[in-house]
């Protein structure tokens, strides 16, 4: 694992990141596995075993998937009392006669890594700047407009453009001639698995 990945990651006790392989439907025309596979890291020294985790995980479908890391670490704490919240309800549901709630008891796991990816989750509040079709002047230009309003933790090329993940800020009154697509709690583009 690239040593500013491990650099940006800032592990504890309840601090952990989520990895995905997501199969994008534009890059697959038929999908013959599932679309999206997480792992949570607890710390820098996993990052590289869930990476080769995932992709071999990935190796066994005819599909293209690429890796994302969680732009904000999450919070392992709110996600176990926010799925404790959900298992109540569907407690209560089960008991109440329904059935539909069955198969997520069976797939305890799959619904705190769901919970865990949830804006409430979230341990920190970095932004990600998606710019697509962006050139590398594009990004250097609009990172040079962030550096004036807050600190620049990272900047990842993607197929298409680049990511720069910020310290959050008001950004309302940011002005640019790039293009760019402001997310909140987004992904960051790693790399192609399975290459």
């Amino acid at each position: 694992m690239e040593s500013t990945l491990r650099e940006y990651c800032e592990f504890g006790p309840e601090r952990v990141y989520l990895l995905l392989a997501l199969a994008r439907s534009k890059e697959n025309d038929v999908l013959d596995g599932p679309s999206a596979i997480r792992t949570v890291v607890q710390d820098a020294d996993e990052l590289e075993p869930a990476v080769a985790e995932l992709d071999h995980a990935v190796s066994r479908f005819d599909a293209t998937y690429r890796l994302y890391l969680t732009a904000n670490a999450r919070n392992t704490q709110q996600a176990l009392f926010a799925l404790r919240r959900s298992m109540d309800d569907w407690l209560e549901a089960r008991l109440n006669g329904s059935t539909d709630v069955l198969r997520k008891f069976g797939r305890v796991d799959s619904e705190f890594k769901s919970t865990l990816q949830s804006d409430g989750c979230r341990d920190e509040a970095n932004f990600v700047f998606d710019l697509d079709d962006a050139t590398v002047a594009d990004a250097d230009a609009l990172a040079a407009t962030l550096r004036d309003r807050t600190t620049v933790h990272l900047r990842r090329e993607t197929p298409n453009g680049f990511h720069l993940v910020t310290a959050p800020f008001d950004y309302t009154r940011l002005s640019t001639d790039v293009e760019y697509e402001l997310k909140t709690d987004g992904l960051v583009f790693v790399s192609y698995l399975d290459d």
